[in-house]
């Protein structure tokens, strides 16, 4: 698990609080002290005395945050206001500079809760670092209290937006003055906002010098800890001369036909509009160029706003592809009737196209339960391919079914099930565009009679064609329908992680996780091969020597060894060289890519145990973390890498590695030096791979430009790690939230929110008990999720938790999850 030791959490209050029903676990003091400096996850009792409240909880609140210097940002010269779904498509306002921005500009305050609370941080361009806010005072007497913006010279307001800590404000105005004494209302509110984001265009334009949010009472409830939290807080008062500009995106219409190109949308002058992208970009490129398509399909498409050298994502606009042939059912009606698709797809399974109809007698299904099946292919490429799925079928039909190859010449005959990589044609971007490097195509009958082909670009596509096979074989009972149909996923990232540094992990249990994944499509398994106990949870001597031998493992051998001749290696368990790669590679012919992960510069016990002097000093808790102002720690990193890059064949399978990179607590500015330093170390060594780390960037507060941005950062706390912050800094996201993707079997994370997944959860969503995060659908740096279970204990309820418990988790979101990231 990742250990949180200030901030106020990734995770949705009540969520936390069905995990903390179990008071015994140690995961409680996880979550509580993730919640410490958070208002709103302070567990109080009603019995508690207000006074009690206000001078304890509120006071340990306003103390432990540290003063944040505001950073400069530069005022955009126009933003977008809204962009709001209507039936032509987007209706798009945009507005000009925020005039609290501009220099002459200051804001104040009737009060302030403290010195990390003060007014000026609600005009300092940033709306998403909670710990950049106004909060008044609280006070139980005087519900009283206002926001005051003094333009310096008088201003035309016409536009408001106020971005709410706490939505506790029950009545309140936006109020206007020429001299700071006499105030009109500009707009009055009796009701508490109901979102945190308040767009408020006033009916007409004002002329002040002096604009302010005033508050004249607040909500009294116990429900939302209201009733003890009575200040008015606001991270962000933005306020602006007027609505610059309003616009239809019209949704773009895509007709029938082949080699087809999107046609972008009209906008005024003088902006400018790109594309950027679609949810499934197998179907439409970056280029516009759109596929051929055998049914009507659904697609998400992203655009661009540009005028005077800023630009501005839009919302997604839903659309629909058309087949590229039309196929003609009667002289009047050119298209299929969605009744004959529905009927010939058996209930539960689903395809992005399907195209009904067989090659000869033209009948919808046809029996396959009685038939001789051999799998059979002509690449060489697919021989460990054909084999798994033979296998698979032979368990499923209980019956031997043979593989064999054919030769160039030899056509299949009935009952073969033919595994093809399909060859591009013509330019060689049709077929590119159209599946993709995940996609397949089932041709059921539809072009020869008992025979069934599945064609895909890579041997991911054929094994994942392999796998809807078979679950199309279940659903329908071998009773197969004829005709072709396409599928491809919706998200690049589908995975789930594991921690076997913590504790042993079998081999065996790996091979059983993978061939878990593979079925359910999933494609991604990242192993955590070191970690450690979590000092501050763990019984120790309260000494360094004492933290030192707690339990670390570092399950992958390695040559790596002090002088003594110690080695970095677990001796209780650990997977060779040889068979690690050996895993890789049968991993992938499943379809699976294994993505080794090595921890650093935390969680590094089990280097910190074999080279004492290159660990943190002073707090014994930062023993399991390296000096970085030792060079020698950063040579140890490189070396173990290389190790495995370069000196040996070890991670040669894979074509994506993970450096940690995740709640270091010593000098931030020699962590983020680090992560560019061990990332561009192995972008070198490795330029073929992709390399992955933990989101930690925006909790240290360091420039980190110099970062490549080919790093793809797998977010796990929204406080470590803002995602929106990342996305528009470029970096590609993977959702690892740990507040609905953690497992942390026997501690307050033991399963995961079935109900949550199933009716809430998406992958480009960030939700947490402070605000939500949504990155674009369409984006392709919006990646997908990868779900992760830590081995932080051993037992629960006094018994051993067995791997046949750990594998029982594992599954348990498996089929939810794995549904979501498909489609």
């Amino acid at each position: 698990m990742k250990e949180k030791k200030t901030g106020k959490d990734s995770g949705r209050l009540l969520h936390a609080d069905r995990r903390l029903e179990d008071g015994k676990s140690a995961g409680d003091k996880s979550v509580g002290r993730r919640h410490a400096n958070g208002r709103h996850a302070v567990r109080v009792s009603k019995f508690l005395q207000v006074a009690v409240l206000a001078a304890g909880v509120l006071g340990m609140s306003a103390a432990s945050q540290s003063m944040t210097e505001i950073s400069e940002k530069e005022q955009p010269l126009w933003q977008v206001w809204s962009a709001e779904e209507c039936d032509a498509g987007l209706t798009v306002e945009t507005v000009g500079e925020n005039l609290i921005l501009q220099k002459k500009a200051k804001l104040t305050a009737d009060s302030e809760e403290g010195r990390d609370f003060r007014a000026m941080y609600a005009g300092d361009g940033n709306h998403t670092d909670e710990t950049l806010r106004w909060s008044s005072e609280n006070d139980w007497e005087n519900n009283d209290h206002w926001l005051m913006a003094d333009f310096g010279e008088p201003v035309s307001i016409g536009a408001v937006r106020i971005y709410w800590e706490r939505t506790n404000a029950k009545s309140y105005a936006l109020e206007y003055s020429q001299d700071k004494e006499n105030w009109q209302q500009a707009s009055v509110f009796e009701e508490a906002p109901e979102q945190k984001e308040q767009q408020i265009v006033l009916n007409e334009p004002v002329e002040a010098r002096y604009f302010r949010l005033h508050v004249t009472d607040v909500l009294k409830e116990e429900s939302d800890l209201s009733l003890y939290y009575q200040n008015v807080s606001v991270q962000e008062l933005e306020v602006y001369g007027q609505l610059e500009d309003c616009f239809v995106v019209e949704t773009p219409v895509i007709e029938a036909g082949s080699r087809r190109t999107l046609e972008l949308p009209t906008v005024p002058e003088p902006y400018s509009i790109s594309f950027g992208g679609a949810d499934y970009d197998v179907l439409v490129n970056m280029d516009g160029k759109i596929t051929d398509t055998i049914a009507d399909t659904q697609v998400e498409l992203g655009f661009i706003l540009e005028k005077d050298g800023e630009m501005q994502e839009l919302p997604g606009i839903q659309t629909k592809i058309p087949a590229s042939e039309r196929v003609e059912v009667d002289r009047e009606r050119e298209e299929v009737p969605e009744a004959l698709s529905a009927v010939t797809l058996p209930k539960g399974f689903t395809a992005m196209e399907w195209k009904p109809g067989g090659a000869s007698t033209g009948a919808a299904h046809s029996d396959w339960t009685t038939r001789f099946i051999r799998v059979v292919y002509r690449d060489e490429e697919l021989e460990r391919t054909a084999q798994l799925f033979a296998t698979e079928l032979s368990g499923q039909l209980l019956q031997d079914v043979s593989v064999e190859k054919l030769a160039d010449t030899e056509k299949p005959t009935e009952g073969d099930i033919v595994l093809n990589f399909r060859k591009a044609v013509g330019d060689g971007k049709e077929w590119t565009q159209t599946l993709g490097d995940e996609g397949y195509e089932l041709n059921l009958e539809a072009e020869s009679p008992g025979v069934i082909s599945i064609s895909a670009r890579t041997k991911r596509g054929v094994r994942w064609g392999c796998v809807a096979l078979g679950q199309l074989w279940e659903k329908s009972e071998g009773q197969l329908p004829a005709g072709v149909l396409r599928d491809y996923p919706a998200w690049s990232v589908r995975g789930f992680g594991i921690d076997v540094g913590r504790r042993p992990v079998s081999l065996e249990l790996l091979y059983r996780i993978a061939e878990e994944l593979s079925k359910h499509q999933m494609n991604t398994l990242q192993i955590h091969l070191n970690d450690n106990q979590i000092i501050s949870q763990s019984d120790y001597d309260g000494t360094k020597e004492g933290a030192r031998q707690l339990y670390a493992g570092f399950r992958l051998e390695s040559d790596v060894r002090n002088k003594a001749g110690q080695s970095i290696t677990s001796q209780d368990l650990y997977y060779s060289k040889e068979e690690f790669a050996q895993f890789i590679e049968d991993a992938a012919v499943m379809g699976v890519e294994v993505v080794p992960e090595i921890d650093t510069p935390a969680h590094s016990l089990a280097l910190t145990k074999v080279f004492p002097k290159l660990g943190l000093s002073g707090d014994p808790e930062s023993v399991d973390q390296l000096d970085l102002s030792n060079p020698a720690a950063q040579k140890l990193a490189e070396t173990i890498w290389s190790e495995y890059l370069t000196e040996s064949d070890t991670f040669s399978g894979t074509g994506t590695v993970h450096i940690g990179m995740d709640e270091y607590f010593g000098n931030q500015k020699a962590f983020v030096d680090y992560m560019k330093a061990l990332s561009d170390y192995v972008a070198e060594a490795a330029p073929e791979k992709t390399i992955r780390m933990w989101g930690s960037l925006s909790k240290t507060g360091q420039d980190y430009s110099g970062l490549s941005r080919k790093i793809q950062l797998q977010v796990w706390d929204t406080d470590w790690t803002d995602p929106q912050e990342m996305y528009d800094a470029g970096f590609s996201i993977i959702n690892s939230l740990s507040s609905s993707l953690y497992l942390i079997p026997g501690g307050g994370y033991d399963r995961l929110d079935l109900d949550f997944l199933e009716k809430k959860w998406q992958p480009n969503v960030f939700e947490t008990q402070e605000r939500t995060w949504e990155l674009p659908r369409w984006s392709s740096r919006t990646l997908g999720a990868c779900y992760m279970l830590w081995n932080d204990y051993a037992s629960q309820d006094g018994n051993e938790i067995t791997e046949d418990g750990l594998f029982e988790r594992f599954t348990e979101p498996l089929d939810i999850l794995a549904r979501k990231l498909w489609k």
